[in-house]
């Protein structure tokens, strides 16, 4: 990596570039339709020792490289604000479970589809990102920042619709290619007050649509098997998030007490429904989660005896006690309740160890409740 920092008169420029090389050194098929070297289906390879098919059966990965330039410009458009300007390349080797699951492409003996594949010769996952944004200050020791930003994401993996079909034509199986894709945008409002007069503070907004084919790299492999129509347009991303605001505010008295309080607010993530009455197809992500905000608080104070420091401090998570809901049951888009609990219910079946209620309440479908740490951290002064 190569980075240059040119600061002209009214300028400040940020030139930089990354060389990355990676070579996965795995094996591939020469023929995709035959690929289990112990188990062959052409009779050509079946009068064959495994030996003779080891020397005609893989092909070795190519390496991988990347060249990802950066740019980043700086300049002031008055006495207390500046315009920045970022743009740049960046690339990310695939995860190794996706380039070497099952290495040997062994698959159970059936009919339809009979497994995955990783794929040792997938490219890096390359990212455009851009963002461009103003920062003004307000006073000496507080400004208000607004920036617009993308991310256009490619050569991610996943699995596609058209199946590896294996030689006999009654089987199949799938493997990951470079075929996913993304386009994350946004705006973010901020506001920050620097340490004066023994606080700070600092807040910010996000505005955010995160858009891709899938978000799951066996996305469309699942939906096959499930017997659904792969998705055929821009489908929300697990992370798309539309609204998010941190806040952030500290005190430090000069009398050794002080406390900070930080918290969170964000809209509901996306969830796929079991089902819909205004459509015949179920889209993927096209319900959303409830929205959830914490907030937390650490308070402190230091007493010092005699040359030493003793400081007595708590911490309280979730202060409102609030219980988020991080899962929900897809008929219901919430944890609190599912038709399930319901048809069941007029069964009139007992219930001998849990209620129903009891039962359908998973803890793992909400967010820890209040937690509260206490603790004390002492300083020796041995001079």
């Amino acid at each position: 990596y190569i980075q240059d920092k040119i600061e002209l008169k009214n300028i400040i420029i940020n030139l930089g570039v990354r060389y990355d090389y990676f070579d996965a050194n795995g094996k591939v098929l020469n023929n995709p339709s035959d690929p289990d070297i112990y188990r062959p289906k052409n009779p050509d390879n079946i009068a064959e020792t495994v030996a003779q098919r080891l020397s005609h059966w893989y092909k070795d990965t190519t390496p991988k490289y990347s060249i990802s330039p950066r740019l980043g410009v700086a300049f002031p458009i008055t006495a207390m604000g500046v315009v920045h300007f970022s743009y740049g390349f960046f690339f990310q080797a695939p995860n190794f479970e996706l380039l070497y699951q099952n290495p040997e492409f062994k698959f159970s003996e059936g009919t339809g589809n009979v497994g995955l594949a990783g794929n040792s010769e997938l490219k890096p996952e390359k990212t455009i990102s851009g963002e461009i944004g103003i920062k003004q200050g307000l006073t000496q020791d507080m400004a208000v920042e607004v920036t617009a930003y993308f991310r256009d994401i490619r050569n991610l993996a996943g699995t596609r619709a058209d199946e590896i079909t294996i030689y006999g034509g009654t089987a199949w199986y799938n493997q990951y290619q470079n075929s996913d894709f993304g386009m994350v945008k946004g705006v973010i409002l901020a506001l920050d007050k620097r340490l004066s007069d023994f606080w700070s503070a600092s807040l910010d907004y996000t505005y955010q649509i995160a858009r891709g084919n899938a978000s799951d790299p066996n996305a469309i492999r699942n939906q096959i098997l499930a017997g659904q129509e792969p998705e055929i347009q821009l489908i929300r991303l697990d992370f798309d998030q539309t609204h998010t605001i941190n806040f952030h505010f500290s005190y430090a008295s000069p009398k050794d007490w002080g406390f900070s309080m930080t918290g969170q607010y964000g809209s509901g993530f996306p969830y796929t429904p079991d089902q819909s009455i205004n459509i015949s197809k179920l889209l993927t992500n096209s319900e959303t989660k409830p929205d959830h905000f914490n907030i937390n608080i650490t308070m402190f104070k230091t007493y010092q005896f005699r040359k030493n420091s003793i400081k007595l401090y708590t911490r309280i998570n979730n202060v409102l006690n609030r219980l988020n809901q991080t899962n929900v049951y897809g008929d219901s888009g919430t944890a609190n309740y599912t038709w399930q609990e319901y048809s069941y219910a007029q069964t009139g079946a007992p219930q001998i160890i849990n209620t129903l209620n009891e039962y359908y309440r998973n803890p793992g479908f909400y967010s820890k409740p209040r937690e509260i740490e206490f603790g004390i951290s002492v300083d020796w002064n041995r001079k």
